[in-house]
């Protein structure tokens, strides 16, 4: 056995329970994993010239974000080529008549919650696929002031027409990553969404302070 690969381990083990979970989590292999991978990996060339000395780097934290915005402008370009020639116009079109595809009926709210949207943006996306013709409205069963959404033959042939571009463009956006990064980068992600769904489909925060409660150790911070 190779004891100093051993120490090494114990080591950042040490390291990942004294840094790397959250206050009163404990820790399991999983994250441990994410956490060393992250630790280890070479990092990627940074874009651009190198800032000045003089101007502060950005937190981890705030570059995640930026890189997060960036890749959703990316994935979206992306797939708006892929939907050119068809009536569905954004990616917002695809992803709502999809979803029907897979849980109809659906009512409305279900339909936008299912896609984390605000309810006008929502709103907005299906009334462009009724008016084309790609879902339709009908009465539900036990709730008069709701209705359902199904799929219509036209909805079903545009999604079997862009079916192959959007798993395309699914590759695309998954770029050069291997299979083991990219099943990394799912993992991370699935965690990342497991904390912010509940947030965003809960009470609304009534200001940006209440929002921020959410923040992990947070409560901690405050008792301090």
């Amino acid at each position: 056995m190779d004891f100093a690969l051993l120490k090494q381990l114990l080591e950042q083990a040490e390291e990942f329970e004294r840094l790397g979970t959250a206050p009163g989590q404990p820790a399991n292999l999983a994250d441990f994993a994410a956490w060393l991978y992250g630790r280890t990996v070479a990092s990627p060339e940074p874009r651009g010239p190198a800032a000045p000395p003089d101007v502060p780097s950005m937190p981890a934290e705030a570059e995640i974000g930026k890189l997060i915005i960036f890749l959703n402008r990316y994935a979206r370009s992306y797939i708006r080529l892929g939907l050119a020639g068809t009536p569905l116009l954004t990616p917002d079109d695809f992803a709502y008549l999809a979803t029907v595809m897979g849980h109809q009926p659906l009512s409305k709210t279900e339909l936008i919650a299912r896609n984390i949207h605000e309810k006008a943006t929502g709103t907005e996306v299906i009334k462009r696929l009724l008016a084309r013709g790609l879902v339709a409205e009908q009465p539900h069963a036990t709730d008069r002031r709701s209705k359902l959404l199904t799929l219509t033959d036209a909805g079903g042939a545009v999604l079997r027409q862009v079916f192959g571009p959007m798993n395309q463009a699914s590759q695309l956006i998954a770029g050069d990553l291997t299979p083991h990064e990219r099943a990394q980068l799912l993992y991370l992600l699935q965690k990342l969404d497991a904390f912010h769904h509940p947030i965003f489909t809960g009470p609304r925060a009534e200001s940006f302070e209440a929002l921020l409660q959410h923040l992990p150790g947070h409560q901690e911070q405050e008792e301090k």
